[in-house]
């Protein structure tokens, strides 16, 4: 019994290591990032002073783009395209993941109107299954290595099993049929490698400095006029998510015939010009919005109203251009800071408090524009305070289950969330046969 529990404790030392190197990784992926949109656009415009720096920086960053997606194709996949592939074939590819890394630093590097979360899901998704692979070729060589000699020295065993840490994807081979995988031991190994690869991270915050982050809200005092604008600030939501749809349709529209000609430089380059013009007057447009977020809280009041209302639109639009063009990423933080920069707008227009505003706002919108009532409620947990989880309910809620147009539906297939239920519960009565 304490031979096979030293045997087991030493596999879990292996795992605690493979979580801190993949929380390392994306550590790293953050920051580096962060260095990067450091760099362009911060510290080269200290020695180069041009009124035109953020359009020519866009063009580079266009034909960069358009070169590489030319040889290489689409990458990131979008964070749907990831989960829908884990989905069907129960696997990620994670040989790829340098050049999806790469893209993904591309697009935010040169102030792309795009997040860092695509980008991210495919390189955690890609490193979660190199962790289950690693798992099961340490377990066979652990297995075998005590079982030629029952004493062999544990130290040299893990050794031996965390060489295979460096191993190329090509060389991670093992035979899964010698491997019988008990729940316990599946849930042991994957807390190991998650509390392990959470410390890690958090050292790494701590010690070196974060990198992109998830912004938060700080709460604040509720006003009597606020559950009466809550109507017109979800409808509000719910134009803006609209809008989002409308721009994103008319977008790929215009993007897809250049690109169905084979003219993905000139898609890259009219993105990035596009980006440098509005940013060049409009700074807030520009990158995920993740630092905009934290500094629009605090700075909102020096701008007016309608100001904050028309670069939250125009954020939607520069959004959907980026993406279309082939600036891949995300785009869950910038339509976060768009809902709310027109939040706050209206916050000011309507007399509403402010928080409460920007998570009506930001709730319907993106209800409306995922048709996932759920999904935008997780993603309103993250950044907006847990106290106003109850408006978040309802926004995300009203939002999401208004139907949208056919044409304007990123998956024709999702025809909202009631119809979703409705056909479900028809499903469930229909007689056995």
């Amino acid at each position: 019994m304490k031979k096979q529990m030293s045997n087991w404790m030493l596999f879990l030392c292996f795992a605690a290591v493979t979580g801190a190197s993949i929380a390392a990784v994306v550590w790293l992926y953050l920051k580096i990032a962060n260095v990067g949109i450091t760099i362009i656009w911060d510290m080269i415009p200290e020695y180069i002073e041009s009124e035109h720096y953020t359009i020519i920086m866009c063009l580079i960053g266009g034909l960069i783009v358009g070169i590489f997606h030319k040889f290489y194709g689409p990458y990131p996949e979008s964070m749907a395209d990831s989960l829908k592939r884990v989905k069907d074939t129960h696997t990620y590819p994670y040989r790829n993941l340098p050049i999806t890394v790469a893209a993904a630093f591309l697009s935010l590097f040169f102030g792309g109107a795009v997040g860092p979360e695509s980008g991210l899901v495919c390189l955690l998704l890609g490193l979660c299954f190199w962790a289950m692979d690693q798992f099961g070729m340490a377990r066979v060589k652990m297995e075998a290595m005590i079982g030629n000699n029952p004493y062999i020295p544990r130290g040299e065993v893990l050794r031996e099993m965390l060489k295979g840490l460096a191993c190329s994807p090509g060389r991670i081979v093992y035979d899964k049929n010698k491997i019988q995988w008990k729940r316990s031991e599946s849930v042991s190994a994957g807390v190991a490698a998650g509390v392990t690869g959470l410390i890690v991270y958090l050292l790494l915050n701590r010690l070196l400095g974060a990198g992109l982050s998830v912004p938060h809200l700080e709460d604040g005092e509720m006003h009597a006029l606020d559950r009466a604008g809550a109507v017109l600030l979800i409808a509000v939501g719910i134009g803006a998510g609209y809008l989002y749809l409308i721009f994103k349709k008319l977008a790929a529209v215009f993007f897809e015939k250049l690109r169905s000609k084979g003219l993905h430089i000139l898609n890259a380059v009219l993105g990035g010009l596009v980006l440098g013009v509005i940013g060049t007057f409009f700074p807030m447009t520009m990158f995920s919005g993740g630092n905009e977020i934290q500094a629009i809280q605090y700075e909102y009041l020096q701008y007016t109203p309608y100001l904050l209302i028309f670069i939250g639109v125009v954020k939607l639009f520069l959004t959907n251009v980026c993406i279309e063009s082939g600036w891949r990423g995300g785009h869950f933080f910038p339509v976060i800071f768009s809902g709310l920069s027109i939040g706050y707008g209206f916050s000011v227009i309507l007399g509403t408090s402010q928080v409460f505003s920007v998570v009506v706002v930001t709730g319907a919108l993106l209800g409306t524009m995922l048709q996932q009532p759920l999904g935008a409620l997780a993603l309103s947990l993250i950044f907006f305070p847990v106290r106003q989880a109850g408006w978040m309910v309802v926004a995300s809620f009203v939002g999401g289950c208004i139907p949208v147009p056919q044409p304007l539906r990123p998956n024709p297939d999702n025809r909202g969330f009631i119809y979703s239920i409705a056909h479900r519960k028809g499903q469930k009565k229909l007689p056995l046969k």
